[in-house]
């Protein structure tokens, strides 16, 4: 094959790479963004334990229970979320992988390729 088509070919194989690592970018930072939201409810979650100690009334008035119940909801909805946005994730990493093994297949190609020529030539300055 000429280097002009694996040149074309390679271009197009980075171009499918960046697409599939562009379309990733998103996921992940959802991701972050949710982890960080579950890290900020456990530091409320134990701020609200040291608090409920010293507050007079909280248990009284049932103002822990609602606090335990909107916990649970949004650690709930949080870890939902969460699961939908790994799975995307997973999916996309598999396609990521699959662009990113053609990328690299393509350019060993080349470089074989290259390889073939440079002894061919060798071989005819040689004769």
């Amino acid at each position: 094959m000429k280097s002009k088509k694996y040149a074309d070919i390679s271009a197009a194989t980075q171009a499918a790479f960046q697409k599939e690592y562009q379309n990733l970018k998103p996921v992940l930072e959802e991701e972050a963004r949710i982890k960080q939201q579950l890290s900020r409810l456990d530091g409320q979650v134990q701020k609200s334990r040291v608090d409920a100690g010293q507050t007079k009334g909280y248990q009284v008035t049932g103002t822990d229970v609602l606090w335990s119940g909107w916990e649970s909801r949004a650690r709930r909805q949080l870890n939902m979320e969460l699961a939908r946005v790994t799975a995307q994730k997973l999916a996309s990493m598999d396609a990521l992988r699959l662009a990113f093994g053609r990328q690299q297949a393509v350019e060993r190609l080349s470089e074989m390729q290259k390889a073939e020529r440079r002894l061919a030539l060798g071989k005819k300055q040689t004769y």
